[in-house]
């Protein structure tokens, strides 16, 4: 009996004693492993909706990736001065067409170059009086982007956004007045 307990056991060279059902977990975990390295090195694991190698999220999806509007910023930052006017009417027409993620890059690449009427569309986009969350990456508006976007286009001399900063002062007061900590912190850009 003793014979047969030795012959399931194996010693390794630390004097310790390896039973079979171990080495059986061992082989378990290297064919698991190797079985998610060609899952993932095979591309399956990257597959879209539609099961097909490479295709991308649907373009309304949150997760799209932005490719035509890296295209578009990559083409003018190559020149010398980048047409911001272009790059605003193709965010339009991209979040016209459900391709929000590209839309939104474009709105913010022409907005940080200092275009005023991006800055206020960008700025619209974060609205919380104004927001379309099936127009919108983002789950919920960001008073504090619309502020930001909406002063600089303010200071450029977009008269409507100076209209649309009274009234996100407004809504900030309400909403604090309700307890909002966030449009409590937002009144503080006003003082």
């Amino acid at each position: 009996m003793n014979e047969s307990k030795h012959s399931s056991v194996r010693g390794n060279q630390n004097g310790r004693v390896i039973s079979g059902m171990q080495w059986l977990l061992a082989g378990v975990v290297i064919l698991l492993l190797l079985l998610a390295y060609w899952y993932f090195s095979s591309g399956a694991g990257f597959r879209g909706a539609a099961g097909t190698q490479g295709q991308t999220a649907p373009p309304t999806s949150r997760e799209a990736v932005p490719q035509v509007a890296r295209e578009v910023i990559s083409e003018q930052q190559q020149a010398q001065v980048p047409d911001y006017a272009a790059a605003l009417e193709q965010a339009r027409s991209l979040r016209a067409e459900g391709k929000l993620a590209d839309a939104q890059l474009l709105y913010f690449f022409a907005a940080r170059g200092g275009y005023t009427p991006a800055a206020y569309e960008l700025a619209e986009l974060y609205d919380p009086l104004h927001f379309d969350a099936t127009a919108s990456l983002m789950d919920k508006p960001d008073p504090f982007q619309a502020f930001k976007w909406y002063q600089q286009a303010s200071v450029a001399g977009n008269s409507q956004a100076a209209v649309r900063l009274e009234q996100l002062r407004v809504w900030a007061q309400q909403a604090a007045e309700t307890g909002d900590l966030d449009a409590d912190q937002l009144l503080l850009q006003w003082q």
